[in-house]
């Protein structure tokens, strides 16, 4: 188990970020543009309100570029993040190697957040309580919340999901990075270390999102403020129809327990969380 006070010396601690490396074509001018809309209100501005500073943000770029974007990037990079510009796809050689060159502590912790997602405003700290001198130990923070286009806010809970972080010695062999791996396939390259707290992640779902889909339970606008520093505002809801949407989602979720019964925890603990004004 980590420490509470964990010497900021000991450790080296990167945010990682994909912007638009390649995995088959260019990406688009629109879609670049909607997505830095995105990275900006959301990711970029609840990383720069972070409770802790005492880290390094990495975001890696596909390098064939045109000079809006290169002059975006410079923009948005000022004081806040390094480009790592990436010929061809990114590989987690890649990633691992951007980091590698750039530590000089005993240990490296790497964090994983998406370009049109955010961080709670306390994540880094909490990360870096959770450091404790391990060899190789990931680290995933189950609980966070959703938004959709609307505006709309759902708490969900993934145990594995894509703010994972890694904590590892640093040594002669090269470093392997969080992204050695798909995050929801992590436990295959090592242990995962589960963490329940209040919120901890935004996942925004829009339509040029196609890996993600609003799987949560409805939850009160104000949480998002609660918790996060972001340029997006949730949309109001009224105490009946939130209630009334809760229940129809426990509802739904206890009938899938009947096709998946290792889901049943889960489902009791997000109705008792959910019921008695728990954030998490």
């Amino acid at each position: 188990m980590g420490t509470v006070s964990p010497n900021p010396s000991d450790f080296d601690h990167f945010l990682l970020t994909r912007f638009n490396t390649r995995l088959d074509a260019r990406a688009s001018e629109a879609w670049l543009r909607h997505r830095i809309g995105y990275f900006e209100s959301l990711c970029r501005y609840s990383v720069i309100n972070q409770t802790n500073k005492n880290f390094r943000w990495l975001i890696y770029f596909d390098a064939d570029r045109d000079e809006w974007f290169q002059d975006e990037v410079d923009r948005l990079a000022a004081g806040v993040f390094e480009p790592v510009w990436v010929d061809g796809p990114l590989s987690p050689e890649k990633a691992a190697a951007a980091v590698q060159e750039r530590v000089s502590a005993d240990w490296v912790i790497t964090t994983r957040v998406d370009n049109d997602d955010a961080l709670a405003r306390d994540f880094i700290d909490a990360v870096q309580a959770q450091f404790g001198k391990e060899d190789h130990q990931f680290i995933n923070f189950q609980s966070g919340l959703q938004m959709s286009d609307d505006g709309e806010v759902y708490y969900r809970s993934d145990p594995s999901g894509p703010f994972i972080s890694l904590i590892e010695r640093r040594t002669a062999k090269p470093l392997r990075g969080v992204y050695v791996g798909r995050h929801d396939k992590i436990a295959e390259f090592g242990p995962i270390r589960q963490v329940v707290t209040h919120p901890m992640w935004l996942q925004m779902v829009h339509g040029l999102n196609i890996g993600n889909a609003l799987r949560g339970v409805r939850a009160a606008p104000e949480v998002v403020a609660a918790y996060f520093d972001v340029q997006i505002e949730p949309s109001p809801v009224g105490k009946f129809q939130l209630r009334a949407s809760q229940l129809r989602t426990v509802a739904q979720l206890t009938a899938h327990v009947f096709r998946k019964p290792h889901r049943i925890l889960w489902v009791l603990r997000v109705a008792v969380n959910r019921f008695t004004g728990r954030a998490s």
